[in-house]
């Protein structure tokens, strides 16, 4: 049996792609980005570089195989052209799924994000929330836009399950969540908001993968979340365990929200990414909280709590020498 993960050049798909490969399982990717794959096709994987927008890759990637991982997407809470958005996670979605579901393929694992939830601010989200009706970013919007697209194929006879990752960090991440953790240890994060957020730990987010394709329900999404706690605890924990004298300093709502309006603006006329931008505000602003008890309950997933995933990751962290000072 031969399985496909898309962007499994990525750190999700990589870390998929690694713990399949364990499984003594015949794993192909797709991914546009290679060349730092070295050590996957060094585990067996087959490396195939090419677009999910172009349907002639996706038709000779997905040649011969079983199942599918459909993992890649564009994850950046700012880009230059905010088009890309919508032709990587929706236009290529609708190839990748469109393209399963014509050659019949037997099991779909399809990689949403939980900020499809569309719960209000300060709620809690679960997978029957009531979508609240406008978006936070260019992100967020196209992450939804592209799971009614896999959920339309769907009903219209794909084998397709969701997964709903929240904010994920741990060993191996240098970007994101973790990235933002490794600038704050090293004393280069000016300031946060101390906004609620999900965390959940990379293991516990491949593992859900891996599940939702052995168990999930067709038809069915589930978040794959861990701990609801502040941003600031987040941080000030991992310092602890570092041992790292450092304190978040937090910066008032209004004055983020202001900032991002003018770093935004000199962002749209220069082209550079700016320290924060306006959707990222939005976002830092509204906190992301959730209930994950339907992956508990029918996929049997347990969480690292987050204690022990940062003590992973600190420890990461120390053996790369990612941390520069103990200051």
């Amino acid at each position: 049996m031969t399985i496909l993960v898309t962007g499994g050049a990525g750190y999700i798909g990589g870390k998929l792609v690694e713990s399949l490969l364990a499984r003594g399982e015949r794993v192909r990717v797709l991914d546009v980005r290679t060349a730092g794959a070295a050590r996957l096709a060094q585990a067996g994987a087959e490396l195939m570089q090419g677009d999910i927008r172009d349907r002639e890759a996706v038709e000779v990637a997905l040649s011969g195989c079983d199942s599918l991982f459909h993992v890649a997407a564009l994850f950046e809470m700012w880009h230059p052209d905010q088009k890309a958005y919508y032709e990587i996670n929706v236009g290529g979605t609708r190839n990748v799924l469109g393209t399963a579901r014509d050659i019949g393929l037997g099991r779909v694992v399809y990689t949403s994000s939980a900020v499809t939830i569309g719960e209000g601010r300060d709620q809690m989200g679960d997978e029957d929330t009531v979508h609240r009706g406008y978006f936070l970013s260019d992100y967020e919007r196209s992450k939804y836009l592209a799971e009614q697209v896999a959920l339309e194929m769907c009903e219209r006879g794909l084998r397709l399950v969701a997964v709903n990752p929240t904010s994920v960090y741990g060993p191996g991440q240098t970007g994101h969540m973790t990235g933002a953790l490794i600038r704050f240890l090293n004393g280069r994060l000016p300031a946060v908001t101390d906004s609620r957020l999900n965390f959940v730990y990379i293991d516990d987010v491949v593992d859900g993968h891996l599940m939702a394709m052995e168990r999930g329900r067709v038809g069915q999404r589930y978040i794959l979340g861990g701990d609801n706690t502040s941003l600031v605890r987040f941080l000030s924990l991992a310092a602890e365990i570092a041992g790292v004298r450092r304190k978040p300093r937090q910066v008032p709502s209004w004055l983020l929200t202001t900032i991002a309006r003018v770093l935004g603006a000199s962002s749209a006329l220069t082209g550079r990414r700016p320290w924060v931008s306006p959707d990222e505000a939005r976002t830092a602003l509204h906190s992301f909280v959730f209930d994950s008890h339907k992956a508990r309950e029918e996929l049997g997933l347990e969480f690292t709590p987050l204690d022990r995933g940062l003590e992973r990751t600190v420890s990461w962290l120390q053996e790369e020498r990612l941390i520069e000072s103990v200051d």
